[in-house]
C-alpha cells in the first residue's frame, strides 16, 4: 500500500497542505510583466514543491514559465545551462530562434539533445565552456537572460522564470558582476521572476543596504504551515486509511517542530506500524522518532566531526534547551569559551545551516529537530545527562 506522506522527492503534480496565500502571490508574480519575487524561508518548508505546483498549473493553461534550479551547480557555466534547458523548454517551437539568436549575438558554442521520454529538445552549452575564464561565463549568463527578454518581445510572449536557491549566484559573482545583472534584470519588461532562497545568511548579504540585490525584490516569507491545518490534513490521510490519529497528533507534531517535510519523515515512518494496529500510539511515535535517528546517525556523526569543540559545546547546551548561553553557569558546565565567542560560534553554525534564527533567547534553534535528539542522546552518554 502507497504510504500517504511521501517526502523523499517532489512529484510531477506535488499535493500542497493549502499554501493559498503563497501559491497566490507566486502565480500573481509569474504572470505580471517585469515582476520580481523573493520566496524565502528554511528549508524543507516546501518552497520548491509550491513554485512546481504553480509552475504545472500555469503550463497547463498554455503560459510559457519555468523552474531552474540552481542549486547543484558547480560553476557560472552550470547555472546557464540550467537557464537553457528552462528557456528553451518554455519557448516550445520557437526554441531553435532563440538558439539561433545566442549563437549569433552571442557566439556561443551550442549543443542539443532530445530527451528520450518526451522527445523535447534539450539545448546546453558545449562542455569547453566549462573551462573558460570567470569573465567569459559572466556574459554568457547575462546575456541568455538578455536574448530570451529580446526574444519574448519580439514573439510578444512573456516568459516566467523561477530560479530555485538563487542565493547560490553569491558564490560565483563579483559585486560588481552582481551590480550588473541588477541593472539588466531591471530591464527585463517580457521576464517576470520568482526567486527562493533557503541560506539566509547568504540571503543577507546578498541584499544589505550596500549590496546589489537591496530592494531590488518584493519578499515572500514563507512560514511554517498553521499546527491546526497540519493537524487536520495528518488526520484526513490516516483516516482514509481507517487509523484513529487524532488523540496523538499532537505528540508527533511536537517531535517533529515546524518544517513540512520533518512532520511528513515522521508521519510517514509511523503510518506501517499504525496500519498494521489500526491507530497512531506513542509507542509508535516514539518507535518511528528512534528509526528517524538510527537511518540519520551516519550522517549527523560525520557533521559533527567537522565542528569544533567549541561549536560542538554550544550545540551540547542548546540540545538541552539552555537559553542562557552565555551566564558563567551555563558556560561551566558546557566547557563554553567567553561570552563573545560564544556569540561567534553562534552565528558560525547559522552559517553552515545547522541552526535558524529565533526572536527569542538565545536567538538559535537547530534546523534539524532530529540532529537536536541525536546531540541530546550524546549529552546522555558522552556528559551523563538526563
Amino acid at each position: 500500500m502507497k504510504n500517504p506522506f511521501r517526502y523523499e522527492f517532489i512529484e510531477e503534480d506535488p499535493e500542497l497542505i493549502n499554501r493559498v496565500k503563497e501559491r497566490e502571490r507566486i502565480r500573481e508574480a509569474l504572470l505580471e510583466r517585469g515582476s520580481r519575487l523573493l520566496v524565502q524561508g528554511r528549508r524543507r518548508m516546501g518552497k520548491t514543491t509550491v513554485c512546481k505546483a504553480v509552475v504545472n498549473e500555469l503550463r497547463r493553461e498554455k503560459h510559457a514559465v519555468m523552474l531552474v534550479d540552481f542549486s547543484t551547480a558547480t560553476q557560472l557555466a552550470d547555472l546557464s545551462n540550467a537557464l537553457l534547458r528552462g528557456i528553451t523548454a518554455s519557448l516550445g517551437k520557437s526554441w531553435q530562434d532563440y538558439a539561433t539568436d545566442l549563437m549569433k549575438s552571442l557566439s556561443l558554442q551550442l549543443e542539443t539533445e532530445a530527451d528520450p521520454q518526451t522527445g523535447a529538445i534539450k539545448l546546453r552549452l558545449k562542455p569547453s565552456a566549462r573551462k573558460a575564464p570567470l569573465d567569459e561565463q559572466r556574459g554568457t549568463f547575462i546575456g541568455i537572460l538578455n536574448r530570451a527578454n529580446a526574444l519574448a518581445k519580439k514573439k510578444k510572449i512573456h516568459l516566467g522564470i523561477v530560479i530555485d536557491e538563487f542565493q547560490e549566484l553569491g558564490r560565483f559573482e563579483e559585486e560588481a558582476t552582481l551590480w550588473n545583472l541588477r541593472g539588466e534584470i531591471q530591464h527585463h519588461a517580457n521576464l517576470s521572476y520568482v526567486f527562493t532562497g533557503s541560506r539566509a545568511h547568504l540571503i543577507k548579504m546578498l541584499m544589505s543596504s550596500d549590496r546589489a540585490f537591496y530592494k531590488m525584490f518584493r519578499v515572500l516569507n514563507f512560514e511554517s504551515i498553521e499546527i491546526g491545518e497540519m493537524r487536520t490534513w495528518l488526520a484526513k490521510r490516516f483516516r482514509d486509511h481507517k487509523i484513529k490519529a487524532e488523540p496523538l497528533l499532537d505528540d508527533l507534531l511536537a517531535l517533529s517542530e515546524t518544517c513540512t517535510v520533518d512532520r511528513l519523515r515522521l508521519a510517514a515512518m509511523c503510518f506501517p506500524m499504525a496500519l498494521r494496529a489500526g491507530e497512531l500510539t506513542e509507542e509508535i511515535i516514539q518507535t518511528a522518532h528512534a528509526g528517524i535517528i538510527e537511518e540519520d546517525k551516519a550522517f549527523f556523526h560525520s557533521d559533527w566531526q567537522q565542528l569544533t569543540a567549541h561549536q560542538q559545546n554550544v550545540l551540547r547546551a542548546l540540545a538541552e534547551g539552555e537559553t542562557k548561553l552565555t551566564s558563567e553557569s551555563v558556560r561551566d558546565r558546557y566547557s563554553l569559551p567567553t561570552s563573545g565567542s560564544v556569540t561567534n560560534t553562534l552565528k558560525s553554525l547559522f552559517e553552515r545551516g545547522i541552526l535558524y534564527e529565533l526572536e527569542m533567547a538565545p536567538g538559535y534553534a537547530f534546523d534539524n529537530p532530529y540532529f537536536r535528539h541525536w546531540v541530546h542522546l550524546r549529552n546522555r552518554d558522552d556528559l551523563g545527562l538526563g
